[in-house]
């Protein structure tokens, strides 16, 4: 799983099987080059279908062409959002209307809200649940921040409503979402919105004896966006004052970065606990973005001592700090410098993030478990 919203998905299924449920999952397979099986093998063959979304009205399919075109004239002003329904096929209703004639279910899940036209065809009594993955009326505003001109997912607020409509129970994954999301159903609204985090294994408090300062991450715009204002700005400023920093990236970000003395590019992982454990610090150098940053998750759930900006805590609060935050390119370098020569100073940053870790997971726990008891579960 090398990608936060692959990692949710997984994090939240091994949630649901942990309280005891049989967790079936259906792939909607939209992209010739989508490649199930790791999903596949994770699940188990037995709990895994498909069911294919490919084929697009002819309405949708000239707005995807004229959209695609507007992005490579760098012409914001058209077909800025998506549509309720354009990402999903005519013929779903149908595939998922067999699929549901053979199997049945206490709850329903759908991923993402531009996937909710799924819902229509669940049956009654089935209750229905939109992990909503982040705001989707936010993600153009935090696309353009970056320049970024794909506007893939990105809807208006009026059209993420009425997806969010189409399910009975709204799943955020942080407070602040839970709240907005609140706020655009309104008050007389019979959909209900709850948060759940991210539960990992979480590892006991330790500080590495090394002077590694490791950035993991996909190349997802909003990341290299981030990492080249780390490498540009804050990186001049940490070999200056601590030489002997040894900067570390890892991911599939890596395919984006210029190559360079000033750091190691180790490209795909394969023993991440090998990666965390030899880490002194995690930087998490992201500017921009919505949802929460699972990174960040990640790297607490490991013990690590983490420095990053504002926007990389976004959705994570606690009674005491669980990380360095600054969005002051100077504070950014001098806060790795200090953690790798403070050992007390690291240690106590790893005990914090534990501390934070357990109460974080406890509270995902328990909303899990309330959610379950609405089907009687």
């Amino acid at each position: 799983m090398d990608r936060g919203n692959r990692k949710r998905v997984k994090n939240l299924i091994d949630l649901l099987r942990s309280e005891g449920c049989t967790v079936d999952y259906l792939f909607m397979n939209t992209y010739p080059e989508d490649d199930p099986e790791k999903t596949r093998e994770w699940i188990g063959e037995e709990h895994f279908f498909t069911v294919m979304n490919r084929k697009r009205s002819f309405s949708v399919w000239c707005k995807r062409k004229v959209r695609k075109v507007l992005e490579i004239l760098h012409i914001p002003f058209a077909f800025r959002y998506f549509s309720l329904d354009e990402s999903t096929s005519p013929e779903l209703g149908s595939e998922l209307g067999k699929f549901f004639e053979s199997h049945s279910y206490d709850q329903a899940w759908v991923v993402c809200t531009y996937n909710t036209r799924a819902f229509l065809s669940v049956p009654k009594g089935t209750l229905k649940v939109l992990e909503t993955q982040n705001v989707s009326s936010v993600k153009r505003q935090e696309y353009d921040a970056v320049n970024y001109k794909n506007y893939i997912f990105a809807m208006t607020e009026a059209t993420e409503k009425a997806a969010l409509e189409r399910s009975d129970v709204v799943i955020a994954i942080q407070n602040e979402e839970e709240e907005f999301f609140r706020n655009m159903l309104g008050s007389g609204s019979v959909t209900k919105a709850v948060t759940i985090g991210e539960n990992m294994e979480i590892k006991e408090p330790h500080v590495a004896d090394t002077k590694k300062v490791v950035f993991l991450g996909s190349t997802y715009v909003i990341n290299r966006e981030g990492v080249m204002h780390f490498i540009e700005e804050i990186l001049p400023e940490l070999e200056k004052i601590c030489p002997e920093a040894e900067v570390i990236f890892a991911g599939s970000i890596c395919k984006s970065l210029p190559d360079s003395d000033a750091y190691t590019k180790l490209g795909w992982v394969e023993d991440l606990e090998e990666l965390y454990r030899d880490a002194r610090v995690i930087i998490n150098p992201v500017r921009h973005g919505a949802g929460l940053n699972i990174k960040m998750v990640e790297a607490l759930s490991q013990a690590k001592p983490v420095v990053t900006h504002v926007k990389g805590m976004r959705g994570l609060s606690y009674k005491k700090p669980v990380a360095v935050i600054t969005d002051d390119n100077k504070e950014f370098a001098e806060a790795i410098a200090e953690i790798l020569r403070d050992d007390a100073k690291a240690l106590e940053m790893s005990q914090t993030a534990v501390e934070f870790m357990k109460d974080y997971e406890n509270k995902n726990l328990q909303a899990v478990k309330d959610l379950l008891a609405i089907s009687g579960v």
